[in-house]
């Protein structure tokens, strides 16, 4: 690369020069100095050029400036980074460093609200800050980061406390992130409000339920079972396939009588879900659960088995395949089974 080329670009009064300059540093990622004179290029467009590279290339020497890009930013945000996708950039790169000193910036940016233009009035652009400061909060496990991230977890009150503030109303993608962030943490203390969030879940959308199932399993909450097994008699038979699923991996003795007992109420892709969940059963009782469905009264129970076995590709789940090649009542279920072990061949 042409380092004077690019610093004259950088110099440029026009807009369209320096960003110019901006993608041929992202491309080549860097040199840091030049990128870090573009990130405080009076564009924003340029800046987040900048700060964009500076997720894949920037070291723990150039966090400190970026850290104090953050703070500028933050200051008149609206003005200075509209849409906040330079921020956003920034707290993403500094959570891959995993740099400490950032937290108090990355606390003003997960309780950041930024009203700008938008169709059918004013509208909040945060949303996306807000969930890389909690996911890099939790990569580096701030103090306290938990009761920032359990803030936004929760955080979708239509009215706020004191008076003319802003209240955020946090995006699905800001929810996920905090169930993630939350596992991040690696700490006991970040069940307390996953627990919470799957007890009381309300209207809650299923895929953040499922981000704090997994969040629970991953911390190996003792007590997972409390809060997995009701949701495998939910009505919405997506979220029980899953909850089938974590409680598979919790690994506890009940855990393949409880998948089993499930898949009476499942169909299509949810009771195949649930089917390969006992897959994921190590003990000898999940596989005796397992081969046990070749004779389940239910014949798309049966089908989800053969299409299980067949991923298994075992000497077990053959003889199970080839006994219900021969012996099923059923010959559609015999003529998958047959075609099940030629895919092994």
């Amino acid at each position: 690369m042409n380092e004077p080329k690019v610093q004259t670009l950088l110099r440029s009064q026009r807009t369209e020069d320096r960003l110019r300059a901006a993608k041929l540093l992202a491309r080549q990622r860097g040199p840091l100095d030049l990128l870090l004179r573009a990130l405080r290029d009076r564009s924003p467009y340029v800046a987040a050029v900048a700060a964009e590279a500076l997720v894949e290339c920037a070291d723990e020497e150039a966090a400190p400036a970026m850290v104090e890009c953050f703070e500028f930013l933050s200051e008149k945000g609206a003005k200075r980074d509209p849409g906040c996708h330079i921020r956003s950039h920034l707290a993403f790169a500094l959570g891959r460093l995993e740099y400490t000193p950032a937290a108090d910036a990355l606390r003003v940016g997960i309780r950041t609200v930024q009203l700008e233009p938008g169709f059918g009035g004013p509208a909040d652009t945060a949303d996306h800050l807000r969930a890389n400061c909690a996911l890099a909060l939790a990569q580096f496990r701030a103090h306290g980061a938990i009761r920032d991230i359990a803030l936004l977890l929760f955080g979708d009150a239509q009215q706020c406390l004191v008076p003319g503030r802003p209240v955020p109303q946090h995006s699905q993608q800001e929810r996920k992130a905090a169930a993630q962030a939350l596992a991040r943490c690696g700490s006991r203390e970040a069940l307390v409000p996953l627990a919470t969030k799957l007890t009381y879940p309300e209207r809650e959308d299923p895929d953040i339920l499922q981000e704090c199932m997994q969040a629970a399993v991953d911390l190996e909450d003792p007590r997972a079972l409390e809060l997995l097994e009701p949701y495998l008699h939910h009505d919405d038979e997506h979220l029980a396939a899953f909850a089938a699923l974590m409680v598979a991996q919790t690994g506890v003795p009940e855990a393949a009588d409880l998948i089993r007992d499930t898949l009476d109420r499942l169909s299509g892709d949810p009771l195949r879900a649930a089917v390969m969940a006992l897959t994921v059963l190590r003990s000898d009782a999940g596989r005796a659960a397992l081969h046990e469905l070749a004779y389940h009264p239910q014949q798309a129970v049966r089908f989800a088995l053969i299409a299980a076995l067949s991923a298994l590709r075992d000497d077990d789940s053959r003889l199970v395949l080839e006994r219900m090649a021969e012996e099923d009542p059923v010959a559609e279920v015999r003529r998958r089974a047959n075609e099940a072990l030629a895919g092994e061949g």
